[in-house]
């Protein structure tokens, strides 16, 4: 059996020991340090500061001025030029069988059309002794012109081609169709009549002339091909 001073010595050591003294500390950081951070933390949070907000300008911006701006280019880019529709033809055109079709347009022979492409495009045409040459030029003529209008849409069309824009000779008519059935006498089938074809960006009925261009789209037609528009009476299979 041990003796006493034993005994007090081993309590002591127990009492006295490294590990005894960090777990008494690490118990008293739990217990009485956190808890003081945390309070310490919710009485330092700082109040936000005071700010007055601006007027809503920008609000007021996008509901007055942007509307107005996009539906003014709206109109810009969709109204068609001004034009009047001339009377309807009452001759019939034997192709159709109804009325003759007139159209708004350009006189353009083949031969303006290539040598609007040696003007205005060389760089895209084919050697002058290529068999496709005068075709190649019409139609890289037409894709300029469309390209620098706008105007896609447009037809080519033979036209009746009186001097001076005057009315179409009534003889014509009566020629045209004596010629198509081959009929009456041959006098009048004998009847010259002049044609050229014409770059149309309308005709008189309600379809096409409600998809008539714009008047900066005529502008720039009249200025690339250097004469105004007009109405022609069209004797083509239309």
């Amino acid at each position: 059996m041990p003796s006493l001073s034993k005994l007090f010595k081993a309590a002591t050591t127990n009492v006295s020991s490294p590990s005894h003294h960090r777990d008494c500390h690490s118990n008293d950081l739990e217990t009485t340090t956190a808890p003081e951070i945390e309070t310490s933390v919710v009485r330092q949070q700082p109040e936000p500061f005071k700010l007055v907000r601006p007027p809503k300008q920008s609000n007021d911006l996008e509901i007055t001025t942007a509307p107005e701006t996009d539906t003014s280019v709206v109109r810009q880019q969709t109204e068609p030029f001004k034009l009047a529709r001339p009377p309807k033809q009452s001759h019939i055109n034997p192709i159709i069988g109804r009325p003759y079709t007139q159209y708004y347009g350009y006189a353009i022979p083949n031969d303006w059309l290539i040598r609007f492409a040696e003007k205005e495009c060389p760089e895209v045409l084919p050697e002058r002794d290529h068999k496709c040459y005068e075709r190649d030029a019409m139609l890289r003529a037409r894709e300029f012109i469309s390209a620098r209008s706008g105007v896609w849409s447009f037809d080519f069309k033979f036209c009746f081609n009186p001097q001076d824009g005057s009315p179409v000779p009534l003889l014509w008519f009566e020629a045209f169709m004596a010629k198509y059935f081959k009929s009456g006498d041959d006098e009048i089938r004998a009847v010259q009549i002049d044609t050229v074809p014409v770059l149309a960006v309308c005709s008189e009925q309600d379809d096409s002339f409600k998809e008539r261009p714009t008047q900066e789209q005529i502008d720039v037609l009249t200025q690339l091909i250097g004469y105004a528009p007009r109405w022609w009476v069209c004797c083509d299979y239309d």
